[in-house]
Formats: structure tokens, C-alpha cells, sequence
């Protein structure tokens, strides 16, 4: 059984939290904590970027910051996504002005593969046909996979920058390879 151990100092953030903003005096009767251990405590929070303090005349307040930055950081995520959205319909959409006249009909990944087995020594009509299969495949299923994610984290938010970035490469790539054919 996992034992969850708190501190005073874990009850008056917790406190503060819920309450979202609180007097010196509230804390020190609520937790029945002396004020000057509260005020230093405060002092400490405040340092530390968690809390801060705000006043109204003479009377000091508790409020709560992490809960703020939290939400920035969220919408700046969310803003993120969305650039990286636009972009990828945006790159969909100039792929589909590529008109390539080859000789193949490709359906599936598999048959993209035999082709470039097959065809791997040169860059013709149909290994750039091949190209843009792949390119339109991938970022498809980065387009699914973005409208499938329920919580956005940091890290989920640089593996998709970091698929867009592979996924420019390999157009720039083909890019090339059509301006040769």
C-alpha cells in the first residue's frame, strides 16, 4: 500500500491552491499554524516560483501561480499543434499539385516498397511517384494521429515537430527528384 507522507508546508500550498487566494491570517487559522511561520513559509514559496504575493492596501495575499503558467503553457502547446496542423495541410495540398504520369498504380506501402526494390539504381517517373505515395501516407496518419490526441504533453508536441521536420526533409528531397524527371 503506497503511504502518501505530507508536510505542512505541502497543506498550505494545497490550501492556497483550492482557496486560489488567501490572507496570512486565513492560512494561519485554517491550518492553526503560527502567522510568522506562515509568512516565512510564503517567503519561501514565493521564491520558489509557486506562489505569489499580492496586496490589497496593508493586507498581504497567497495566490497561487503555478496553476497560471500551467494554462500558458497549455494554450501555447494547443498553439503549437495548431501551426503544425496548418502546415501539414499545407503541404498536403502543394503534393497534390505534383502530377506524375507513371506507369504503375500503387495502393498500399507494399507496393511502394517492390517499386523502389525494383527500381532503386535510378530516379524515374515512378520511383518519384513512389516518393509522393509515401509522402501523402505519412502525412496522413500524422494528421489522424494529431486529431486522436486527448492530452497534449510537451514531449508528445516534439515528437510531431520533429515527424514535420522529417517529413519536409524527404519532400524537399522529392522536390528534387521531380524537377529531374
Amino acid at each position: 500500500m503506497p503511504i502518501n507522507i505530507t508536510t505542512a508546508i505541502d497543506s498550505l500550498v494545497e490550501f492556497i491552491k483550492t482557496k486560489k487566494r488567501v490572507t496570512l491570517e486565513e492560512a494561519s487559522a485554517e491550518l492553526g499554524i503560527p502567522l510568522n511561520i506562515i509568512d516565512e513559509w510564503s517567503n519561501f514559496l514565493e521564491e520558489e516560483g509557486i506562489i505569489s504575493r499580492e496586496y490589497k492596501f496593508t493586507t498581504p495575499f497567497l495566490v497561487f501561480k503555478e496553476e497560471e503558467a500551467s494554462i500558458e503553457d497549455e494554450e501555447e502547446l494547443k498553439r503549437r499543434l495548431d501551426l503544425a496542423t496548418r502546415h501539414l495541410e499545407f503541404m498536403m495540398t502543394n503534393l497534390k499539385k505534383y502530377k506524375i504520369d507513371a506507369k504503375v498504380n500503387i495502393k498500399n506501402i507494399e507496393d511502394v516498397r517492390s517499386l523502389i526494390r525494383s527500381d532503386s539504381k535510378k530516379i524515374s517517373k515512378e520511383f518519384v511517384y513512389a516518393q509522393k505515395f509515401i509522402l501523402e501516407y505519412q502525412i496522413n496518419e500524422l494528421l489522424n494521429m494529431i486529431k486522436k490526441i486527448r492530452l497534449l504533453t510537451p514531449e508528445l508536441m516534439q515528437y510531431v515537430e520533429k515527424k514535420i521536420v522529417d517529413i519536409d526533409n524527404r519532400r524537399d528531397i522529392f522536390e528534387k527528384n521531380y524537377n529531374t524527371i
